[in-house]
């Protein structure tokens, strides 16, 4: 009985090895498969387009999908963007780096727009992952010229409706829908397009669209203001410039978006602006070094930001610019040092010292580029009112009556006014600035001699100095 169970233990054991072997086997045959021979060398189909795309299964989690996408776009570079000699594109042929762009895009849109091909084949191991469409020329061809009367017949559409906004006066709307309707046509541009005229206004082509489209942004102008904004360096806030802009029919230009810039590295402005309903505009300035010049700043239209959200005419708007002329309006503004006027009353006991010696030393602490002490307050951006004046200090009798010195103090009240509004900006008192003398005449014009008044007089200016310049 032992042996008949030793023997029937061994059978088992064999048979199952036998499984293990036959299925190892089998795993080889299905990791070993040949890869079928478009995988190696690619299908030549002459009625159709044929798309290979490949993945590394082991760099992607989609691996199937990114596949299928490489293929698509295989299939489109097939397709030959052939340029008609009456289309846009002819225009820039001879520029190498717009043609390559331009062709990329138009294989990215094809990969994105094919319709009705289709999969042959597939095929994977346990690296790679291929697959193998197809896409019927005849077809495509067909499907290609209806879908292009389409785009055509909804760029005529725009077109008509953009000179509806036109006789409203809608500028922004108008100009708008002329870029959509260059947007939507962007994947046509290498061939012939023409519109009915009797539709679209007397538009018959592409050029006439962008001529129209150029000609509207060159009708913007600026008014320029009668008095030129001035900027002053290291302000911690600036007052913004004002512009009017209007078209050359005289219409304010309303809620349109404009890029600002200036060559000049020593100002730094906000780079976008939009007209109010008025049509003025306000350039922002948000830092200013000292210059004293005449400057300048370019209003560029914005219509990339005139198209919000409109992903297809925002990604059509490098290639439009290809073909138009985005205008720049120059703007100026004054950069001037800030003007100081100092009201300085000097007294000794109530009598004038017939020196300035205060006033002297606060033009000292404001000297620079920045800075300028003017001698008329009418030409004032800022007043400082010094008032000092000495008197007898409540030490005095001590001293004298011991030392036979008189002690008097000297009182200083400083105040900062902003010459436009009158607003009182800083206010300070300097005390504790004594002198000494045998007389309190004496003793008084000693105290403005005093080396502790340079000490207590320039901390106050440091403060008050603070309230006109921001480094």
């Amino acid at each position: 009985m032992k042996k008949f169970v030793y023997i029937l233990f061994v059978i088992i054991l064999v048979s199952c090895k036998s499984k293990q072997v036959a299925t190892h086997q089998a795993v080889i045959v299905a990791e070993t498969k040949p890869a079928p021979p478009w995988v190696s060398s690619r299908p030549n189909n002459g009625f159709k387009y044929v798309g290979i795309g490949f993945v590394d299964k082991l760099k992607s989690n989609n691996y199937q999908i990114e596949a299928k996408k490489n293929a698509l776009y295989d299939l489109s570079s097939e397709i030959k963007v052939d340029i008609s000699s009456n289309s846009v594109l002819y225009t820039v042929q001879n520029n190498n780096n717009f043609n390559e762009s331009f062709n990329s895009m138009i294989k990215l849109s094809n990969s994105d727009n094919i319709e009705g091909y289709q999969l042959i084949d597939s095929y994977e191991n346990d690296k790679q992952y291929w697959v193998y469409y197809t896409l019927d020329k005849e077809e495509y061809a067909k499907q290609k010229a209806l879908k292009k009367q389409q785009i055509i017949t909804k760029a005529s559409n725009l077109i008509a409706l953009s000179f509806a906004d036109e006789k409203n006066k809608d500028f922004s709307s108008s100009l708008k829908k002329r870029i959509q309707a260059f947007g939507v046509l962007t994947p046509y541009l290498s061939e012939e397009i023409n519109f009915d005229p009797i539709t679209t206004n007397g538009i018959k082509t592409v050029f006439d669209l962008t001529n129209l489209v150029q000609q509207q942004l060159q009708s913007i102008t600026v008014i320029q203001p009668k008095m030129m904004g001035q900027l002053k360096p290291y302000q911690q806030v600036y007052a913004p410039l004002t512009y009017t802009l209007q078209l050359k029919n005289k219409t304010a230009l309303e809620n349109f978006p404009f890029l600002v810039s200036t060559e000049e590295d020593k100002i730094k402005v906000y780079d976008k602006v939009t007209t109010t309903n008025n049509g003025e505009l306000q350039v922002k300035v948000n830092y200013v070094e000292p210059m004293n010049q005449l400057i300048g700043f370019a209003l560029s239209p914005d219509v990339s930001s005139l198209m919000g959200a409109d992903s297809v005419s925002r990604a059509s708007i490098a290639v439009l610019k290809q073909f138009i002329n985005t205008p720049m309006l120059r703007v100026n503004a004054n950069v001037s040092a800030i003007n100081i006027f100092v009201s300085s009353i000097e007294t000794n006991f109530t009598k004038p010292t017939g020196v300035n010696n205060i006033e002297t030393f606060i033009g000292q602490k404001f000297n620079g580029q920045e800075v300028r002490i003017v001698s008329k307050v009418e030409d004032a951006d800022f007043i400082i009112e010094v008032n000092c004046d000495t008197k007898e200090d409540i030490s005095s009798d001590v001293l004298e009556k011991n030392y036979s010195i008189k002690l008097a103090i000297l009182m200083i009240n400083l105040q900062l006014k902003n010459k436009l509004s009158g607003e009182v900006l800083f206010k300070n008192q300097v005390t504790d600035v004594y002198g000494y003398a045998n007389t309190l005449e004496k003793a008084g014009l000693n105290a403005y001699q005093s080396e502790k008044l340079t000490a207590k007089l320039g901390e106050a200016i440091f403060f008050l100095k603070r309230k006109i310049l921001v480094y």
